[in-house]
């Protein structure tokens, strides 16, 4: 009996240290319960963050850039915009260079007697009108015609006249304009010399001058003779007027 008592306080005194120790360790243990069922809380509903914070995808770049439209260095005489229909294709179209009738010009040319002979043998490379400038890489008016040749062919007057214009460019090299009368003007371009000067009177088939390689306003071409007709500085078509 004595001994069972003894057994008794031992056990009684050992579970009064096991609740000094509990006592002294609760806070602790409640602390770390909260903080556990808080996780526990946060990480089993989403809805806590969805709506809190708008998050803003960044923005990237693209590697493909936009393309680059190359920039003529100087605009061709007489260019005009591109028709709708002609858009993303190359060819050449014939078309009037200033808005109007284009057929009551040529007849009152015609009708003052208006005549050009060939100022080169060679044939017509570039007609008048719209056309693919693969120099410039793009649709443009061309304001004359040109006619094949050779380096150093002679370039003859198409019509008696006198020279108003004798320039050089890196555009054009050579250009002359010979001054018909009745408001018509003649010009001749891509020469590579000249046998006139300003003021000189000539004769149709007179040597004005010789052909070199083109400017650059039409370097992609051949070697030939740009040649156009201007009535009170308006375009037209030479071809109807050569003989």
């Amino acid at each position: 009996m004595e001994n069972f008592l003894k057994l008794l306080k031992e056990r009684v005194a050992h579970l009064g240290q096991i609740g000094r120790i509990l006592r002294g360790r609760a806070l602790y243990l409640v602390v770390l319960a909260f903080l556990l069922a808080g996780t526990y809380y946060l990480i089993t509903n989403r809805s806590v963050f969805q709506g809190k914070v708008k998050v803003e995808p960044l923005p990237i770049e693209s590697s493909e850039k936009a393309p680059v439209q190359p920039q003529p260095r100087e605009s061709l005489s007489g260019s005009e915009t591109v028709p709708p229909e002609l858009k993303d294709t190359t060819g050449a179209y014939p078309a009037q260079a200033t808005p109007g009738d284009a057929s009551g010009e040529e007849t009152a040319a015609k009708g003052e007697g208006l005549t050009l002979s060939r100022p080169l043998p060679g044939k017509t490379v570039v007609s008048f009108g719209f056309a693919w400038s693969p120099t410039f890489g793009d649709f443009r008016f061309h304001p004359g015609i040109d006619l094949e040749g050779r380096p150093g062919e002679e370039v003859r007057a198409a019509t008696p006249g006198t020279v108003s214009l004798v320039e050089y460019s890196d555009d054009w090299r050579y250009r002359l304009v010979v001054d018909a009368g009745n408001g018509y003007q003649v010009v001749y371009a891509h020469l590579d010399s000249v046998k006139v000067t300003k003021g000189s009177k000539v004769k149709a088939g007179d040597v004005l001058g010789t052909l070199g390689q083109p400017g650059r306003a039409e370097a992609s071409g051949s070697v030939h003779l740009h040649f156009e007709v201007k009535k009170n500085g308006q375009a037209l078509d030479p071809a109807p007027y050569l003989q």
